[in-house]
C-alpha cells in the first residue's frame, strides 16, 4: 500500500497545509508524506505491525521533531505534521485491513481495523499484490482525493503557487519559468 499511502497523505498534506499556512504563514506540510510511510519500516526491522501503534507514533513524532529542528523547522511544526502523517497511515490501514493492528497500544491491546474500503467497493477483503498495491479501487480513491484536495487549495488560494512547498526551490523556479540564482 505504499503508493496509496503517498496519495492519501499528499491529499491530507495539501489541505492541512492550506489551513496551517493561513494561520502561521508557514507550510511544512510536506512532512506528512514521508512520515506516513514510517510505520511500514517495521517490515525490515521487527514483526510487521510493531510500529503501527499510537505509542510508537508519539515516539516517532518526537524524534522527527528533534531531527527536523536541526534543519530549521520549528519543533511544534515538525511534531504536528509528523504525528499527522504517522496517524494518517494508521487510519488508512484501519480502513483497508480487517482486523488491523494493535493501533491503540499502550491504551489497549485490541486489534483495530474495519476493512471498509475493499468491502464497500468490491465486497472482498484486501489482499496485497506483488507491488504492494491495494485493489484498484483503493488506488483510484487516493488519486481522486489528491485531485480534489489540489483543486480546493488552488481555488481557495486563487493560485497554484502553493505547490512551492512540495518541491525543491530550483525545480519550482524552473517550472514557473523563473531564473534560478545560480543560472
Amino acid at each position: 500500500m505504499i503508493i496509496e499511502h503517498i496519495f492519501y497523505s499528499a491529499a491530507l498534506a495539501v489541505l492541512i497545509g492550506m489551513v496551517f499556512y493561513n494561520h502561521t504563514g508557514r507550510d511544512p506540510s510536506w512532512i506528512i508524506i514521508p512520515c506516513s510511510l514510517a510505520p511500514d519500516l517495521d517490515y525490515i526491522t521487527l514483526h510487521h505491525g510493531a510500529f503501527h501503534t499510537i505509542g510508537f507514533m508519539v515516539i516517532f513524532g518526537g524524534a522527527a521533531a528533534f531531527l527536523l529542528r536541526r534543519h530549521g523547522i520549528k519543533f511544534f511544526d515538525a511534531l504536528f505534521f509528523s504525528v499527522i502523517g504517522f496517524g494518517a497511515h494508521l487510519s488508512e490501514d484501519a480502513l483497508v485491513y480487517d482486523p488491523g493492528w494493535k493501533v491503540l497500544w499502550p491504551l489497549s491491546s485490541q486489534e483495530v481495523g474495519f476493512g471498509l474500503l475493499p468491502r464497500i467497493l468490491t465486497g472482498e477483503r484486501y489482499v496485497e499484490d506483488f507491488f504492494y498495491i491495494a485493489n484498484f479501487e483503493v488506488l483510484i480513491i487516493g488519486l481522486l482525493l489528491l485531485l480534489v484536495a489540489t483543486l480546493i487549495r488552488t481555488y481557495v488560494e486563487r493560485s497554484s503557487s502553493w505547490i512551492r512547498w512540495y518541491m525543491p526551490d530550483a525545480l519550482y523556479r524552473r517550472l514557473i519559468g523563473e531564473k534560478t540564482p545560480e543560472s
